[in-house]
């Protein structure tokens, strides 16, 4: 399913949350990442506030080298070391 195709931005952003925790798993952190940036363009508010999108954030950050977007993403949703 084509994540413009789902009904509102919630289930969007949800939609690249679990896309984002996938990734995470299978070592990809560059698409999990990718994910995590989305799911914050479509419900930013909600996404900062979810404890699944803190738990992946803090995983790249301790997990290997981090960019700027990984920091900046960090520091919004409350999970800077």
């Amino acid at each position: 399913m084509a994540p413009h195709s789902l009904p509102s931005t919630e289930r969007r952003a949800r939609y690249y949350t679990d896309t984002a925790a996938a990734f995470g798993r299978w070592g990809r952190r560059e698409d999990c990442l990718r994910a995590l940036l989305a799911a914050e363009h479509q419900a930013p508010e909600e996404t900062r506030a979810r404890p699944a999108v803190k738990s992946l954030v803090s995983g790249l950050l301790v997990s290997g080298r981090t960019t700027a977007e990984l920091r900046g993403l960090a520091a919004r949703v409350g999970v800077l070391l």
